[in-house]
């Protein structure tokens, strides 16, 4: 692929960011990033994303890395489950809503009226949050909203981002695990839940798996953007599931957490796990690429900090993260937790020191004063919730762990990364920053033929990108495992 050029794009609820990669035979590199605002609109009562604005931006990075370059290739994955409604005409038929739009307020509540939580589980291998794309669509249901009825097509929204480059339609694998719509081992629609719900079928399309080629580059937008006739590829279109395909030497029975605004952390492995345990432990299953399964967990983590560092600078200090980092060190544990699932501490403004200490007294625990406290206990709260996930996979579900790999943004701080491996007793690897977008282009590559196996693609990113070792500290674990049974007994970390 010498003198040829992949482009990814990943969309995330803050900004997007894209990247090139060029392989040289033996090694990926990724670089030249280019970045913009995700800036949803609030209109009339209703929370959208500005979609228009997205394929913008991803057609101004197209033309920045086409300049003097030979594109062989363009992938997109965003957060999951949002999408747009498509009429017979291929036209979109209402803007794209926000996964956190008030629409969806009591959806699950009806839902749960209709089919058990215990059963959608069963049906599905899921355990939705109101932000999935069931209770999206069975909004329209249960307001008597016509519009579901209009539409020919759903795809979600990297399909459809890449719908607009190539003119195809089809719904890539892991995205398509997002919503909750998909029987358990991921292979195919749960048509039974949405007979159960009324959603209409006849919106849904073909299945695909990550790394399908959907088609060319539409010949005006090759010529407006000079990227020529590159290929449109159907990269894993989850951003999770692109950053768990390209961390180093990953496979099967490893952790990964992937931690930014969430952490969403679970183990790889050949089959789903749809059982009572995994239920209770709040565990979901989605498809990553080839048959590869993930078992997983997602809770808030720097979403919490940054609530935080909002009231910080309300009250007029503004600390970055090294300065964040540099406090929580210089600060003795209060060893006091916080349920990183807690909704109030999840709804956005507020005075989030105040919301904390709410939280503390109502379970029981001392409050917090300084800074840094406040730092530290949201920084082991995360921590916490890792190491009882890690935990349960190993002691309730039987589960082998034989690495744990941090990768994404938060994997950059060394202070979270190191309190994981010290509550864990293991080692945990740490790096990878822009994992998604490498394991977007890792994608491609596979779909051009660069690599030709899922071992083969974590194999060239072992050689590409390296990863920080954070070893335990022995004394520590033991102060962790007291504090995870004090909090499990309080509902805290569970």
């Amino acid at each position: 692929m010498s003198g040829k050029i992949s482009i990814a794009a990943d969309l995330g609820a803050s900004g997007g960011k894209m990247a090139k990669g060029r392989f040289d035979g033996e090694k990926l590199e990724v670089g030249d990033y280019f970045d913009f605002v995700n800036q949803p609109l609030s209109l009339n009562g209703n929370l959208y994303w500005d979609l228009f604005a997205l394929y913008n931006s991803i057609l101004k990075g197209m033309s920045y890395y086409s300049e003097g370059q030979y594109v062989a290739s363009v992938g997109i994955d965003t957060w999951g489950a949002s999408y747009g409604l498509l009429d017979k005409r291929g036209r979109l038929l209402e803007p794209i809503y926000h996964y956190r739009d008030m629409r969806t307020e009591k959806s699950l509540d009806k839902i749960y009226e209709i089919v058990s939580k215990k059963e959608v589980f069963e049906l599905t291998g899921c355990q939705s949050n109101r932000s999935y794309t069931m209770p999206q669509l069975y909004s329209y249901i249960e307001h008597g909203d016509h519009i579901i009825d209009l539409a020919d097509k759903m795809l979600f929204l990297p399909d459809l981002l890449e719908y607009f480059l190539s003119g195809q339609m089809s719904t890539e694998r892991s995205i398509a695990g997002t919503s909750g719509l998909m029987k358990p081992e991921q292979e195919d629609w749960a048509r039974e839940l949405f007979r159960k719900l009324e959603i209409p079928e006849h919106m849904l399309t073909d299945i695909v798996d990550a790394g399908t080629i959907r088609g060319e580059v539409l010949p005006d937008i090759a010529r407006s953007t000079g990227v020529g006739a590159a290929k449109v590829i159907a990269a894993p279109g989850h951003d999770t599931a692109s950053a768990v395909v390209g961390i180093p030497g990953f496979g099967i029975n490893q952790v990964y957490l992937s931690i930014g605004t969430n952490v969403n952390m679970g183990i790889e492995l050949s089959h789903s796990v749809v059982n009572e345990k995994s239920y209770k432990g709040g565990f979901k299953n989605a498809g990553v690429i080839g048959q590869r399964k993930i078992l997983y967990r997602d809770f808030a983590a720097f979403w919490l900090l940054n609530e935080l560092r909002r009231t910080w600078r309300e009250e007029g200090r503004d600390y970055d993260y090294q300065a964040i980092m540099d406090m929580v060190i210089s600060c003795q544990s209060r060893r006091v937790y916080v349920n990183a699932d807690d909704t109030e501490l999840n709804n956005a403004g507020g005075n989030a020191k105040e919301k904390i200490n709410t939280y503390l007294r109502r379970t029981g625990q001392e409050t917090l004063e300084s800074d840094s406290e406040f730092a530290r206990c949201i920084l082991e709260s995360i921590a916490l919730k890792v190491k009882y996930c890690v935990e349960f996979l190993r002691g309730q579900l039987d589960i082998p762990v034989e690495r744990i790999s941090g990768v994404n943004g938060g994997s950059r701080n060394y202070v979270l990364m190191q309190f994981i491996s010290d509550s864990l007793g293991m080692p945990v690897y740490g790096g990878m920053p822009y994992a998604t977008l490498a394991g977007n282009i890792l994608t491609q590559l596979y779909s051009l033929g660069e690599v030709s196996s899922i071992e083969e693609i974590r194999q060239l990113s072992q050689r590409s990108f390296d990863m920080k070792e954070y070893l335990p500290h022995a004394a520590e674990k033991a102060r962790w495992d007291e504090d995870m049974q004090k909090m499990m007994e309080k509902g805290i970390c569970v």
